[in-house]
């Protein structure tokens, strides 16, 4: 019996680990579609650091592809598409679009291992009849320039994101059989069935809406963060406000996983993925993991006076990223009324910002 084919998108801190993962449990065939740094992966592999699988030179999965489209060529069709990109729905491409190239069968089933919230309905919407399944990693781990840093234990959560009577079916056969290629025989990973996996979404944003913001605006690690300004004074009043926003959907959050979160990266001088984003000059996952959120704040009048002014700000650094990146270029002569208009004027002359 041939084994499934998994196709990793994303070859960053999570898609690395996710991607060492299946090819330590040798269950399934691993291609990783690794872009920017194709050339040199491709030529040195991954230096991996990681607490959960050791320390590893030169590493690669099975197969290592330049993109979506050249991965399907050589080594698909593939039977489940883990994405665990970014997730930039403001961005020059959108996720839908990015794993179009791989959805030729009809039976793929996609697996979302993103930060974030609301960010299964598009791809179902894309492409209906596909199973799509709701991943959570808690995992830390970062890639810089080839080299990847996971102080934290690979722990997924994985589940059908539809309430039961809607789920297609096959769906909990695909969730077990992705468990088991998933899970080392050693257990030094974790990976388990979340049959409340949207709970989980708005637990982790306990920690992402808050430290990742903060990172991203201020570019400092959390323990500089937290020297700088007490926890009482920003951080677990912005968590708090997170649980409340949950709250007002019917989700309760455990609420003590403020502490857990304010305290996980003590000592270790850990900066978050948006954080790096940021200095790295790449666009940052300001909708999924604040803008959504926030617009569930304001539908529902949940006040929120701390996040309410974050937001603001990292679509001030998310704005100035995407000039950088030449995504549009600015003509001052549109700009010469009334700043009460420059937002309507921005939209309607440069598009989606």
């Amino acid at each position: 019996m041939s084994k499934p084919k998994v196709l990793i998108i994303g070859s960053g801190g999570v898609g690395a680990i996710s991607a060492l993962s299946l090819t330590t449990t040798n269950k399934s065939e691993v291609t990783l579609v690794v872009r920017s740094d194709y050339d040199l992966i491709d030529k040195q592999g991954f230096s991996i650091n990681s607490c959960t699988y050791g320390e590893l030179k030169n590493w690669k999965p099975h197969h290592i592809a330049r993109s979506v489209k050249d991965a399907q060529t050589q080594y698909g069709p593939f039977d489940y598409i883990l994405l665990t990109t970014k997730n930039i729905p403001d961005g020059p491409i959108t996720c839908e679009e990015i794993i179009q190239p791989a959805i030729k069968t009809g039976n793929e089933v996609i697996i979302l291992l993103q930060n974030g919230l609301g960010i299964e309905n598009p791809m179902v919407e894309a492409f209906p009849g596909h199973i799509v399944l709701s991943g959570v990693s808690l995992i830390g781990s970062t890639y810089i320039d080839g080299h990847v840093r996971n102080p934290g234990r690979d722990h997924v959560f994985l589940g059908d994101f539809k309430p039961e009577s809607e789920r297609l079916p096959g769906s909990a056969e695909k969730i077990e059989e992705f468990i088991s290629i998933y899970q080392t025989p050693d257990n030094k990973n974790t990976i388990v069935l979340d049959t409340n996996v949207q709970k989980r979404r708005w637990e982790k944003l306990i920690y992402n809406s808050v430290f990742n913001v903060i990172s991203a605006l201020v570019e400092l690690d959390n323990c500089r963060t937290q020297m700088t300004v007490q926890n009482d004074e920003l951080i677990r009043p912005a968590m708090y406000e997170v649980i409340a926003i949950a709250k007002s959907e019917g989700i309760e959050c455990d609420e003590s996983l403020v502490d857990k979160y304010i305290h996980i990266g003590d000592g270790l001088f850990y900066v978050p993925s948006m954080g790096i984003d940021a200095h790295k000059g790449q666009l940052i996952e300001l909708e999924t993991i604040l803008g959504n959120p926030m617009r569930i704040a304001k539908k529902n009048n949940v006040s929120t006076p701390i996040l309410s002014t974050l937001y603001p700000l990292l679509k001030l650094v998310q704005f100035r990223l995407k000039e950088k990146r030449g995504m549009f270029t600015i003509d001052k002569n549109d700009f010469q009324g009334n700043s009460d208009v420059y937002p309507k004027v921005f939209a309607e002359k440069y598009g989606k910002h």
